[in-house]
C-alpha cells in the first residue's frame, strides 16, 4: 500500500476494515494525474470506480481494501480520499 497517497481518514478505513479485503464498502474519490486512458479506465472500473464516458481527472466509486491497495501503486494516480456518505436531505 502507498499511503503517501491515501488521507489519514482513508487511511484508518484500510486498516481497521473488518469485512475481509474484498468487501466494496468504501466510498473513495480518486484524483488522476491526467484524463485515463483506456487502459486505465479498465483497471479503475475493476477497482470499482465510475469512469463514466468523459474524461474527468476526479472520479468516485465504492473500493474494496484490496481496490484502494491496487489504485494506491498506480503511477498515474495522484490521490485517494476517503468520502463522506451521501444522506438525503
Amino acid at each position: 500500500m502507498d499511503y503517501a497517497k491515501l488521507d489519514p481518514s482513508l487511511s484508518a478505513a484500510v486498516e481497521t476494515g473488518d469485512d475481509g479485503p474484498e468487501a466494496r464498502n468504501l466510498l473513495v474519490t480518486v484524483v488522476l494525474e491526467l484524463a485515463p486512458t483506456e487502459a486505465q479506465r479498465e483497471v479503475l472500473r475493476g477497482a470499482g470506480v465510475d469512469v463514466g464516458t468523459v474524461d474527468r481527472t476526479v472520479v468516485n466509486g465504492t473500493l474494496s481494501r484490496r481496490g484502494v491497495e491496487e489504485l494506491s501503486h498506480e503511477p498515474w494516480v495522484r490521490s485517494l480520499t476517503l468520502s463522506s456518505s451521501r444522506r438525503p436531505l
